[in-house]
């Protein structure tokens, strides 16, 4: 049996809790939260004997405890994470994971030290989609990449920016504990994704931001990035907080994949079973279908990040998403800061660093 605490239960986080009631294998012994209300709530998920519900991060600690999931504020996870890690926890840390770079180096540095199951929940990683359009660049159906691109917007910086200036501000809100405004917190999924999927690693961005709509937030509502891979595609990031839209693409010398609203795909590939001759050659015609992703909650779902999570850690195996992969994204997030700062492109540091291989 795995002991778990659950640490942040309100919002996005109280989706997740599905995985932990129904896995047989696994007992979440703590529900700690900002409020004991969500604490109450989430502890409510469980039949039979209820974890703890509490807001004292301390219960995370205790000595029944063998794995620690923490679903705060950026702000807060340096000291949780740490805490855990020094605790000799498996730590689950959502993303991005920390507010500030030097956050997110002293996680590494413990991490580094720990011989635990220690990683990053990164939700995309959950779409069997994502793995399938990994698999087609790796067989070469989409040809040579040069280029990556996605879009991901919502309204969410307007209705934050309304309750601040109604008096009721939120941490989205703010830089101090966020680390920034929609791109740290939307763009690392895609960093992280078009990385994984390619096999390549960002060496140098450019971007722009900007608080258009949203005045009641102290981050951007709006940015801009441009990504250079080591093989020599780009990634173009368009994130936002008000406005609203999802899509990815990925183009390639022989085909090109476009997944939108997180509904309709379509793919074409010169190995499609049809082909039509287009000026430079033949390419496959386009195959368009309906591909709805699983809930996050859902464990049924082996590819599932939480579950994926829990089995590792419960197996003695690395990370699916490793800190080390968490810190690296933050160093493009900060890079992509410091261009729209300063109108420069700007060198990823550790961009000669091993890429992680995932299986």
């Amino acid at each position: 049996m795995l002991r778990v605490s659950f640490v942040g239960c309100g919002a996005m986080a109280a989706q997740y809790l599905g995985v932990y009631r129904d896995l047989e294998w696994v007992r979440v012994v703590s529900c700690v939260s900002g409020t004991e209300e969500s604490a109450r709530r989430a502890a409510a998920t469980f039949g039979g004997e209820k974890p703890v519900a509490t807001t004292d991060f301390a219960a995370a600690l205790a000595p029944d405890v063998d794995a620690v999931v923490i679903n705060t504020p950026n702000s807060a996870h340096a000291g949780q994470a740490i805490a855990a890690i020094h605790a000799g926890k498996h730590v689950l840390l959502q993303k991005p994971i920390a507010a500030r770079l030097a956050d997110a180096e002293a996680i590494a540095r413990a991490a580094a030290q720990s011989d635990r199951t220690i990683g990053v929940y990164m939700s995309y990683f959950d779409q069997p989609l994502m793995h399938s359009i990994r698999g087609m660049i790796e067989a070469g159906n989409l040809g040579h990449i040069v280029h990556l691109y996605a879009r991901l917007m919502h309204r969410g910086g307007l209705m934050w920016s309304d309750e601040a200036l109604a008096g009721k501000p939120t941490w989205r809100g703010s830089v101090a504990e966020t680390g920034g405004g929609c791109f740290i917190q939307l763009a690392v999924h895609f960093i992280r994704t078009f990385e994984w999927m390619t096999g390549s690693q960002v060496t140098a961005v450019t971007g722009m931001s900007n608080r258009l709509q949203s005045p009641g937030i102290e981050g951007e509502d709006i940015a801009c990035a441009v990504l250079r891979l080591d093989s020599g595609a780009l990634i173009t990031l368009d994130m936002a907080w008000c406005a609203d839209g999802e899509e990815i693409a990925v183009h390639g010398t022989h085909g090109r994949i476009h997944y939108r609203a997180n509904r309709w795909l379509s793919v074409s590939s010169r190995k499609s079973k049809t082909t039509v001759e287009v000026f430079g050659g033949p390419i496959g015609a386009e195959e368009l279908s309906e591909v709805i992703p699983p809930l996050v909650g859902d464990a049924s779902n082996p590819l599932n990040q939480h579950r994926v999570f829990l089995e590792a850690a419960r197996d003695g195996l690395p990370a699916y998403v490793s800190i080390e992969d968490g810190l690296h994204d933050m160093r493009v997030v900060e890079a992509v800061y410091e261009s729209a700062r300063t109108g420069r492109v700007v060198e990823i540091r550790d961009s000669s660093q091993a890429r992680q291989s995932h299986s």
